[in-house]
């Protein structure tokens, strides 16, 4: 090698190294690296360094609103005065709810379990409290998904949105958490909230629901082959002699195809506006199925108090179109045939 040679690959190399420590730098000062601090952290048990990066009382407390947002606009059957009532309830919890998961986000994060024994010794409020938020983590799905990977980082002022995706074991679907961050003085950073949280929620609502309906297919079918409903009118009756309050009464024809005598059959009646708006009314009749055409009635009281019935008490149904769908059939040995309501049940 010649002088000259030899002076260019030593530039070279210089260039190389001093890269490479500049590319480390600047890695280091990427939300990536703080990742990995996050996971060492957790790892070492290290509660210090886990909630240096992640500002745990601003994500539940952020995530807990989302969730109960999205609960209420996804819940199309619930009253809207209910809804105000279970709003402002959720908002009367959310201080002990936050705090019950911030303190098993730290027995978590310090001990590598989750709290579970001091439950039955916790005072009736901070069962409540428990309670609920292991009813926040269900609802979010993560403790049923995996981490796959940074999907994309973008500047948004001070702070710094990054994409991660995550996989839904149980659904095994990918969806894609945005978390708002901000730069802490020494160039790493520190997660503040799940930014898209309440479209996730709304989006994880939407999969489950129809991966429900494709487990529920075949069942669904076979109920409708044992029990159909041919034809269904429903009107307004009066449910007191005096005529204070009012009644739903639906006439149904139904006709049974079992060869296991029917005792109960559950399912709801399903009001559709002219307008498009559908409302439905969940029964239970208590009532036996003989082979081949019957007539049933199906009555529902109609509560005052609840603005969608008290309503509901006052409209001509007969510009209503009305269908059933049977969810559940009880035979006279005790089995069932019924829809699953969650993807947990086996």
């Amino acid at each position: 090698m010649n002088k000259k040679t030899g002076i260019i690959a030593a530039i070279i190399v210089a260039v190389l190294v001093i890269g490479g420590i500049a590319g480390y730098t600047y890695y280091k000062r990427t939300p990536t690296y703080t990742f990995g601090l996050i996971k060492t952290a957790v790892e070492k048990h290290d509660w210090d360094a886990f909630s240096k990066h992640v500002d745990t009382k601003n994500v539940i407390s952020t995530s807990y609103d989302a969730i109960v947002e999205s609960a209420m606009e996804a819940d199309e059957d619930t009253d809207e005065d209910i809804k105000g009532m279970a709003s402002g309830f959720a908002k009367l919890l959310k201080p002990a709810i936050v705090d019950a998961l911030n303190d098993d986000m730290e027995q978590w994060v310090k001990t590598g379990e989750a709290k579970g024994s001091s439950k039955q010794a916790a005072s009736k409020d901070e069962q409540q409290a428990e309670n609920a938020a292991d009813n926040m983590t269900k609802e979010t799905g993560f403790d049923k998904s995996s981490f796959k990977g940074v999907s994309y980082t973008k500047d948004d002022g001070d702070f710094s949105l990054v994409g991660i995706t995550i996989t839904d074991n149980q659904l095994g679907k990918d969806f894609t958490l945005e978390l708002k961050m901000r730069q802490l003085d020494d160039g790493t950073w520190q997660i503040l909230e799940i930014s898209n949280l309440k479209d996730y929620l709304m989006e994880l609502d939407k999969a489950r629901k129809e991966k429900l309906a494709e487990l529920n297919k075949p069942v669904q079918g076979e109920i409708d082959q044992r029990v159909s409903v041919k034809s269904a009118k429903a009107g307004i009756v009066p449910a007191d002699a005096f005529g204070f309050s009012q009644k739903l009464r639906v006439n149904m024809t139904i006709t049974a195809n079992s060869d296991k005598a029917i005792t109960t059959f559950e399912g709801n009646i399903l009001l559709k506006s002219q307008d498009g708006k559908t409302t439905k009314i969940p029964f239970t009749a208590k009532q036996a199925l003989k082979t081949g055409d019957q007539q049933i009635f199906i009555d529902k009281e109609l509560n005052p108090f609840i603005g969608s019935e008290a309503k509901l008490a006052k409209t001509n149904l007969s510009q209503y179109s009305v269908t059933t769908q049977i969810t559940k059939l009880t035979y006279s040995d005790g089995t069932t045939l019924e829809l699953k309501t969650s993807l947990e049940e086996k």
